[in-house]
């Protein structure tokens, strides 16, 4: 017998009175809330203005209205997109904050960190959805692991995404990883340049991880990913060199602009003195496909499950 219940017995024995409740079933076990990651309240911000600090609220308004113009969408459609941008810019802010640390600030305005554009805010026609749209939205960013994810987005993935490893080399992401983009069609955009090979060649002689020297005689696609991109392609000429497809499109864009190869999704072709290049797509392809989830909201897609679609086993948080 308990020492409880020997107490108990004693105690009606003096008493006659029937005092001691039975005895309690053990306490249920506490256990502790899974961690959350830490949404900052303010980061600094360099813009050709100076660096400044403000919201992060701020900053993530100015930053959708920066990367996202949805025009010729619904009213309710341009709502949605606007809520998922807004996650993913206050994601992003957030898993790269202090980025710059060493030159004192946070996150720059340009494409190195996202584009950031205060200015839009009386000039965009836009600016009242997006504002609604980031208050609806306040705090939200998705995680992985109880850390907020590095939430990359791109304009358009051509079809199908691509995996941060194969783009950039470095270990594999598991929420960035190729897949299909299982939207109705049209909704990816096809591409095609041409230029001389003397100008292709030129182009590839101002960089040194591309310089063949003073000839070009050929491009080929040496290996290609599971999205189908480019991830090596061969340079022959007075030299021979491998380069990864992602930077054979930084050099000649640098050279004819950024709607030149707007995707390493391509194929390349020597027609007499001319190099024709074709693909699909517009940007690098890994994360969020900005085309993609446009569709999925034209289709009725909520938002939880569209950014789960492009960052598979997140968390929205």
């Amino acid at each position: 017998m308990r020492i409880r219940d020997t107490f108990c017995l004693a105690l009606v024995a003096l008493t006659g009175v029937v005092a001691c409740a039975r005895t309690p079933a053990a306490f249920p076990t506490v256990r502790p809330a899974p961690p959350r990651a830490v949404v900052p309240e303010t980061l600094s911000v360099r813009t050709a203005a100076g660096i400044s600090a403000m919201g992060l609220e701020d900053y993530v308004l100015g930053s959708v209205l920066a990367e996202v113009s949805p025009v010729n969408e619904t009213a309710a459609a341009t709502e949605r997109i606007f809520e998922i941008q807004a996650v993913i810019a206050r994601t992003y802010a957030t898993s790269r904050l202090g980025r710059h640390r060493d030159e004192g600030f946070d996150v720059c305005d340009t494409t190195h960190c996202q584009v950031f554009d205060p200015a839009r805010l009386a000039t965009s026609r836009f600016a009242a959805v997006a504002r609604a749209a980031v208050e609806r939205t306040a705090g939200r960013i998705l995680t992985y692991g109880a850390r907020p994810v590095e939430a990359l987005f791109h304009s358009d993935c051509g079809g199908v995404t691509a995996s941060a490893d194969t783009v950039w080399g470095g270990p594999a992401v598991p929420y960035l990883r190729a897949q299909a983009d299982d939207v109705p069609e049209p909704a990816h955009r096809p591409w095609r340049f041409e230029a001389s090979a003397a100008a292709i060649r030129d182009a590839l002689a101002a960089d040194a991880r591309t310089n063949v020297g003073r000839t070009l005689a050929r491009i080929e696609i040496a290996t290609t990913d599971a999205s189908g991109r480019a991830s090596e392609l061969t340079l022959s000429g007075e030299r021979a060199l491998t380069v990864r497809g992602d930077t054979l499109r930084a050099v000649l864009n640098r050279r004819f602009g950024d709607r030149a190869i707007q995707s390493t999704r391509l194929s390349v072709t020597r027609v007499g003195t001319r190099y024709v290049f074709e693909g699909t797509g517009f940007g690098h392809g890994v994360g969020l496909c900005q085309r993609g989830a446009a569709a999925r909201v034209r289709r009725g897609d909520p938002v939880p499950d569209i950014l789960r679609a492009y960052y598979p086993g997140t968390t929205l948080q």
